[in-house]
């Protein structure tokens, strides 16, 4: 099982980086091969959008941009790493906001906030829209985030809570959460 799931986190991230990134598996890139951690965490930003399905009227017409929001330290950056990337037929159109009420035309937001007050205010606001809530933190889950990114062991793992992706009416790949570290409010792998 161990196998299938390393297997499948190379896959995701060659996918996502032409081949360009070290496997995501938790094998360690040699020390002069290394990659940042930022580039990493925009490489699985790039295939949380390829692997979620947005309700109509959130996402109809099938060339249409993606619009994916980041908010917080390192927000410019991370939308640099993800330009001129595409979600399926959709080009990502990357915006960094500052403000909650700019997340609106968002289909996807990646919040880097470290207070957990400020994280948790911007969720609760967008818990009843149609928005791919990605971020980094230890209560992003809790908070009522959709899919919290980790380091563990030098690796960049994820965990998804089910229950808000289903709540905001985004749905997620079951490949994709075959991957997840840990699935909330779903069937345990």
């Amino acid at each position: 099982m161990m196998r299938r799931l390393g297997a499948g986190r190379r896959v995701m991230l060659a996918l996502a980086a032409a081949g360009a990134l070290a496997s995501l598996a938790g094998v360690a890139a040699r020390a002069e091969q290394a990659i940042p951690e930022q580039q990493v965490k925009a490489a699985y930003i790039l295939n949380f959008t390829r692997y979620a399905n947005w309700p109509a009227p959130a996402l109809v017409e099938p060339h249409a941009p993606l619009v994916v929001c980041m908010v917080g330290a390192g927000a410019a950056d991370m939308a640099r790493q993800l330009q001129h990337r595409a979600a399926g037929s959709h080009p990502l159109e990357l915006r960094v906001v500052s403000r909650v009420e700019e997340t609106e035309p968002c289909h996807a937001v990646y919040l880097a906030l470290p207070e957990r007050s400020r994280q948790s205010a911007w969720l609760t606001r967008m818990r009843e829209q149609a928005i791919l809530t990605i971020g980094d933190s230890a209560n992003f889950l809790a908070d009522g985030g959709m899919i919290n990114m980790m380091l563990v062991d030098g690796s960049i793992r994820f965990e998804v809570n089910l229950t808000a992706a289903k709540h905001s009416g985004v749905s997620l790949n079951p490949r994709m959460l075959a991957l997840a570290e840990r699935v909330v409010g779903g069937d345990s792998k």
